[in-house]
């Protein structure tokens, strides 16, 4: 490279290069910056130097930030380089296919098949490496280069070293960072294999930038290691380090050389032929032993054999023999997991808390919470997870439930009022059991989500009709920290810091694989994260270019058993009285109304997690703890909508009766509040909570999801308002149908009888009854079609004077009939003398004038109990013998009818009278009859069916019927590729047009 003496390219080189010669990292990337604003042809130097003095991170920044402003063959060959020495060996071989196609030099093609040699080298593909090496050899002597060939030399020296038994190939993936070097240490530490683990941290120490809030973890662990390993005079020449980072107290820390455990190296290759799966080969070397370390060798060897009774055996012994904690306390941890494989679950929990407290009794108490972190150890809730795992993976599906079991015994139940009483996780026919009382009355459309985090692995199960189990490699470390920097930001904070939050988790979670394995009609998903994953708001994670929120309807438990509790809780709870207060007195006054089933409290919170006692919601001038919630009574409450609040208030009201608790994790701009709220209320009158708050985000969805995505249901997921599916399918404005407090009577009388009618029309207002005078004496029947239109009861006053008159005239009365039969509305006959009623008045009720108001009232009163509208059977009666009224209820469509029915009716009788009466429909088709719906119905009588044969049923009055939906044509049911919800309305419509409000 020529320059120009003195020029400023010339100084700059000439600084970084003394600056290299005094190994100063800083000081040659920095004139090496200076030099490349001047000219680009210092870069590949540049890149070169750093990598030579060890500052790989800084060199593949450099590299990659030049390589970003153009592009350079030379240094895209340093770049390969770099990427192998960071032991990206997949990146470096791509980056060696795509250079390939270029045309290279003899040099860089050189320099590419030593790079591809040892990525080969890395997958254990020794002939390609070999390939490799020979035609590394062969460019660089055709190049001219032979200083090279000594680093040839070394390759093949270190392929040799690969291909022998000392390096064994490890299990985990390629690691990529001074962090990922110290967690697979730790693990192999905590499994007593200290070559393997100082093996690891040396090549950490020497390849690695080792970023400053790792320096001292990353020293401190290698001089453990050598301490170990019996090697203290090499771990003394790093004391002074460790005390100039972390005080002389430090030394005092470190194991004890003298009673450090004697490794044999013998056993260590036995060791690492089970790791490796070379059973029949460790069983060869093993031989006669009585050491601790022998015993563990032995029992490691039966337990991968699944021969659980003999490895506990030794695994007891090991324990028993050794001094030494670590390998103690891994050998009361293993023999807890051959205990569970065996069965014996108690056994296995004392073992796991005993091996904890040996740890817990070890602990570097100078270690920094990052280091803790990164050495997490499997707990007995781990153990119980990890042993449900091994018994899946041994005996398949059928052992999922168990697994199920042992991710619900690691949730918090703090929110039940009873305890659980789970079965064993090893029982699998009572793991059976219980899951499918648990999951008995799951939608078809609804899964849970259950989650938990071991050391080193997520565990997903997915519970729907069936169970689906999957993991996420990732250590709790990475979780732990960004869960941590999540629940640090605040809405003030710059929104695009949450997104990137919220990016990371679901990388590191493997959601997209998660939604992947979903059910193809699984919509609705019951989260049940608990512990760690508690705050992350999962409506916010991207996924497959949506919102986890917007995509899927989401809703939180604690636990898995709190499922049914809440759904029969909620179930009660069901109503559309609202209540909206931001005072503690408004809440108490709404609180004491029972009729209230939605509450929302409109009131702005404080909290601080580490003093929950400081936390609190400001209700007008009052403050209200999370305390104080827990002690209201919000059991008549099914939903109830608070604002910005820590999950603690949540879970207060939740834990005080209510069924489901809509709530945000941070405050938001009133715009954006408002409109998820007022669209959560509107849908809430149609959909399942979690459904109506699904398509509230959707209509704030294209904003940032810092405005939207605090919002969760915590709790039953299911409908708040009374009305049945059906009726709600047929709800079009969102808004339930009314029950009048007053009923509206129409009477109708002679002109000559007005005395009558002015008497008990009396007699009605002052029963709290609106009545209204027709008198029928005149030819225009406007007047009898309105009131029929507003009226509920219609009452006929007839006598001698009424006969006369047009009611004798054969299109009046069809045009009577008819339009109360439209109408669908009540008609009594008051006879005031013993004049015969005409043929069509005949089958309607009479009464007589004198207990007429009574009559009425006590009729009104009846009709109101089953607390939706109440009608007359459309097909009129036609009895034959004497008869019974019966309310039949149907929620699904949300309203009564009155039926009469035979005094004396079996079981199939009645469903027959019941049917006809209502003319109830059994299938409806669109107009190609492509696709459709057919209906089924159940009848109940205070919560039992009743049976259809020909046993006596004994009527009490009010019958419930059942009306269920099977779709036909469409592939999965309601689904956008058959039935839109438009589609549902129009059947239902036109199959039970008859029978609705």
């Amino acid at each position: 490279m020529d320059m120009e003496p003195g020029s400023p390219l010339a100084n700059a080189v000439k600084a970084a290069r003394s600056a290299a010669l005094r190994g100063n990292v800083l000081g040659v990337d920095l004139a090496y910056v200076r030099a490349a604003k001047i000219s680009p042809v210092v870069t590949y130097d540049h890149c070169s130097t750093l990598l030579n003095l060890g500052a790989i991170g800084r060199a593949a920044q450099r590299c990659d930030e030049y390589l970003a402003q153009f592009d350079d063959t030379a240094l895209r060959v340093l770049r390969a380089q770099i990427r192998s020495a960071t032991t990206n060996h997949e990146g470096a071989t791509r980056e060696v296919r795509e250079l390939r196609k270029r045309k290279l030099t003899e040099l860089e093609q050189a320099k590419l098949a030593r790079v591809a040699a040892l990525a080969a080298a890395d997958r254990y593909d020794f002939p390609t490496a070999e390939s490799e090496l020979d035609a590394a050899e062969r460019h660089f002597r055709r190049a001219g280069r032979s200083e090279f060939l000594e680093d040839v030399g070394k390759d093949r020296l270190l392929l040799d070293v690969r291909r022998s038994t000392h390096v064994p190939r490890l299990p985990k993936p390629t690691l990529h960072t001074p962090a990922e070097f110290l967690r697979r240490s730790a693990a192999l530490r905590r499994d007593v294999r200290y070559e393997e683990a100082l093996a690891l941290m040396t090549r950490a120490v020497t390849s690695y930038q080792v970023e400053p809030a790792l320096r001292f973890a990353v020293l401190y662990e290698l001089t453990v290691l050598l301490v170990l390993t019996r090697q203290a005079g090499s771990a003394r020449k790093l004391f002074p380090l460790l005390v100039s980072a972390a005080g002389p107290e430090v030394i005092s820390k470190l194991p004890d050389a003298t009673r450090t455990l004697r490794l044999e190296r013998r056993l260590d290759h036995v060791r690492r032929l089970v790791v490796d799966g070379e059973l029949l080969k460790a069983k060869g070397m093993l031989g006669e032993g009585n050491s601790a370390l022998w015993h563990l060798t032995a029992a490691e060897i039966a337990h991968a054999e699944d021969q659980f009774d003999e490895a506990a055996h030794h695994f007891h012994e090991a324990a028993t023999r050794s001094n030494h904690a670590e390998l103690k306390a891994l050998a009361l941890r293993k023999l807890g997991d051959a205990c569970a494989d065996a069965g014996e679950e108690d056994e296995a929990a004392r073992y796991w808390r005993e091996s904890r407290r040996v740890e817990q009794g070890t602990a570097d108490q100078q270690n920094g919470p990052k280091l803790k972190m990164l050495r997490a150890a499997p707990d007995e809730r781990d153990g119980r997870v990890l042993a449900a795992v091994r018994r899946v993976e041994r005996e398949g599906r059928k052992a999922l439930p168990g697994l199920v079991v042992a991710v619900e015994a690691a949730k918090n139940a703090k929110i039940l009022t009873a305890p659980r009483n789970l079965p064993r996780f090893t029982d699998l026919p009572a793991a059976r059991r219980w899951l499918a009382r648990t999951t008995r009355n799951l939608p078809r459309d609804q899964v849970v989500w259950m989650m938990h985090a071991t050391p080193d692995e997520l565990h997903h199960v997915i519970i729907g009709r069936d169970v689906t189990h999957l993991t996420t490699d990732v250590h709790i470390s990475d979780l732990t920290e960004t869960v941590r920097r999540l629940k640090a930001w605040k809405p003030k904070h710059e929104p695009t810091v949450l997104g990137a939050l919220l990016i990371e988790l679901t990388t590191l979670m493997g959601l997209e694989e998660v939604v992947r394995v979903l059910p193809p009609n699984a919509t609705r998903v019951v989260v049940v994260a608990g512990d760690l994953l508690a705050d992350v708001p999962f409506a916010g994670l991207p996924v497959l270019g949506r919102f986890l929120g917007i995509s899927h309807a989401l809703s939180v438990l604690p636990c898995l058993s709190a499922l049914p509790p809440l759904r029969r809780r909620a179930r009660a709870q069901r109503g559309d009285g609202t209540a909206v207060v931001g005072k503690a007195s408004e809440l108490k006054n709404a609180l004491g109304e029972r009729h209230v089933h939605r509450v929302r409290i409109d009131a702005c919170s404080t909290s601080n997690r580490l003093s929950p006692e400081q936390s609190w919601l400001q209700l007008g001038g009052e403050r209200v703890s999370a305390e104080a919630l827990r002690g209201m009574d919000f059991s008549s409450c099914g939903t109830v909508v608070l604002g910005a609040c820590e999950p603690g208030f949540a879970h207060a009201v939740v834990t005080a009766g209510a069924g489901a608790v809509v709530a945000a994790r941070w405050a938001t701009d009133d715009g954006p509040k408002r409109a998820v709220l007022e669209a959560f209320d509107r849908n809430l009158a149609t959909l399942p909570r979690d459904r109506a708050l699904q398509q509230a985000l959707g209509e704030v969805g294209d904003r940032h999801p810092a405005e939207w995505a605090c919002w969760s249901v915590y709790g039953d997921a299911g409908v708040q308002t009374t009305a049945g599916p059906l009726r709600r399918r047929l709800r079009k404005n969102g808004e339930p149908v009314p029950l009048e407090t007053r009923p509206k009577v129409f009477l109708s009388f002679s002109g000559k009888d007005r005395a009558h009618a002015e008497r008990l029309r009396a007699e009605l207002e002052e029963r709290n009854v609106n009545a209204y005078l027709g008198e029928a004496e005149t030819d225009d029947a406007a007047p009898v079609d309105e009131a029929l239109a507003t009226s509920d009861y219609h009452v006929l006053l007839w006598s001698a004077n009424t006969s006369r008159r047009e009611w004798d005239t054969e299109e009046w009365t069809a045009a009577f009939a008819l339009e109360l039969t439209r109408r669908r509305a009540f008609l009594f006959v008051v006879r005031l003398d013993e004049e015969p009623l005409p043929a069509f008045l005949a089958p309607r009720k009479h009464i007589d004038l004198a207990d007429a108001a009574d009559r009425l009232v006590a009729t009104w009163r009846a009709d109101r109990k089953s607390e939706l509208p109440v009608f007359p059977q459309p097909v009129p009666p036609a009895p034959d013998g004497p008869t019974t009224a019966v309310s039949v209820r149907s929620h699904d469509l949300g309203v009564t009818h009155v039926v009469m029915t035979p005094a004396h009716v079996t079981g199939a009788e009645l469903y027959q009278v019941v049917f006809d009466s209502l003319r109830l429909p059994t299938e409806q088709a669109t107009f190609d009859g492509s696709t459709g719906m057919r209906f089924s119905y159940e009848l109940f009588q205070q919560d039992e069916s009743i049976p259809t044969d020909q046993s006596t049923v004994e009527l009490t009055g009010l019958v419930d019927i059942a009306v269920r939906v099977e779709p036909f044509g469409t592939r999965d049911g309601f689904s956008d590729e058959g039935l839109d919800v438009d589609q549902q309305r129009m059947l239902l419509v036109a199959a039970f047009r008859h029978l609705l409000p």
